[in-house]
């Protein structure tokens, strides 16, 4: 037997082993799915508006840590605008746009908006699509999910997946 040959054939397996974990970490980098939670305070004006319906415009504030506190939204700030028309006592439509800011100061630019109406007013579902990113985050794409109790004070983050190139 050849030692040499032995010494070639297994730097060999050694660095394509490397090269698939290499690749695989890289890889995870690039994409993700998110799950945690989020906290927000709203302040805006109420219009009321003949017969029983009621416009909310304004901003809310929050914070978000995902699961394993990586990812877009993981250890962020929000900085949102939101609109929310409701009729009857229940929310017939809702959307906005956030910019969402990590402790790197790297941001996020995204609409969101509310998934099921109507609904009651204590309760949210929405889904947040990503825009546009700088930093880390130039060139996101994908989106993620919320559902809110407490008219959108709690928020679980259920779900979503981003890509980065």
């Amino acid at each position: 037997m050849n030692t040499k040959w032995e010494w070639r054939r297994i730097s060999t397996f050694c660095f394509a082993i490397l090269g698939l974990v290499l690749g695989s970490v890289s890889q995870a980098a690039e994409r993700g799915t998110t799950t945690g939670i989020a906290s927000f305070h709203a302040q805006g004006e109420v219009t009321e508006y003949k017969p029983g319906v009621v416009v909310w415009v304004g901003r809310f504030f929050g914070v978000s840590m995902t699961e394993g506190r990586k990812g877009p939204l993981g250890n962020s700030g929000w900085d949102c605008t939101g609109e929310s028309t409701i009729y009857d006592g229940k929310v017939h439509q809702s959307d906005g746009f956030c910019v969402v800011t990590d402790p790197d100061g790297d941001i996020i630019n995204l609409m969101w908006e509310q998934t099921h109406v109507p609904a009651a007013t204590d309760t949210a579902k929405t889904k947040g699509t990503y825009l546009s990113g700088t930093g880390k985050y130039a060139g996101i794409q994908g989106y993620y999910t919320f559902s809110c109790k407490l008219g959108g004070v709690v928020c679980d983050i259920t779900g979503g997946e981003y890509k980065l190139p």
